[in-house]
């Protein structure tokens, strides 16, 4: 009896419903990629079928989306019309690696990164807004633990400098008022000095060079 299988292909089942579908069709075929007895066959089959499981599916995909729109809430906003499709391309290779589903944002993240790369990404505003939101992660979690009044000390940055293409006043604006940015923005360079008070991010406007 392969318990680690069993709990593999239960886990499988609840991340992805594809997976539960095609098991309520024909269990053998389905699970045919797992060690299974066949009593242990017979149970993820009855699995399949419960009433309740079409729930635990959504409910999975939800905790795992929960944390990628929290941290990439305009980039989810500005793909949204490809937003499912690139889910569940990146959930049909990546697979949670702890039972907090913590890191998804990493690899939605990763994901699209890599998909911009290889040219199979090209909205016009992704790249940026996507390397933005990157920028203000990463100094979230640089200051997570860190006061105010510790930054001289401890040689962290209390800020990110970033440059937009696009015009950050009208491409932020737009997205966070949940509005399709303008298709025709001309190019430029805007610098942005991106400051975080508390739990608010402060984006600015800015001339470079600092000093360091």
């Amino acid at each position: 009896m392969s318990l680690t299988d069993f709990q593999r292909a239960l886990s499988d089942m609840t991340l992805d419903i594809r997976i539960t579908a095609a098991v309520r069709r024909d269990g053998t075929s389905a699970l045919s990629e797992y060690e299974l007895t066949s009593l242990e066959r017979e149970r993820l089959v009855d699995v399949a079928r419960q009433p309740g499981m079409d729930l635990n599916c959504t409910l999975a995909r939800g905790n795992r989306f929960a944390p990628i729109v929290e941290m990439f809430p305009l980039t989810c906003e500005l793909l949204r019309p490809w937003l499912r499709e690139l889910l569940d391309e990146l959930w049909n290779c990546h697979r949670p690696d702890n039972y907090q589903l913590s890191g998804e944002e990493d690899a939605f993240a990763g994901h699209l990164e890599g998909k911009i790369v290889r040219g199979e990404l090209t909205h016009p505003y992704a790249e940026e807004v996507l390397r933005y939101e990157s920028a203000c992660l990463d100094l979230a979690r640089t200051l997570r633990y860190v006061s105010v009044e510790e930054l001289p000390k401890s040689g962290l940055k209390g800020f990110r400098l970033f440059r937009f293409r696009h015009d950050p006043r009208i491409l932020l604006r737009a997205l966070e008022n949940r509005q399709i940015p303008p298709a025709d923005m001309p190019e430029g360079d805007y610098p942005v000095r991106i400051t975080l008070h508390g739990d608010a991010l402060e984006v600015e406007l800015d001339d470079w060079p600092h000093p360091k």
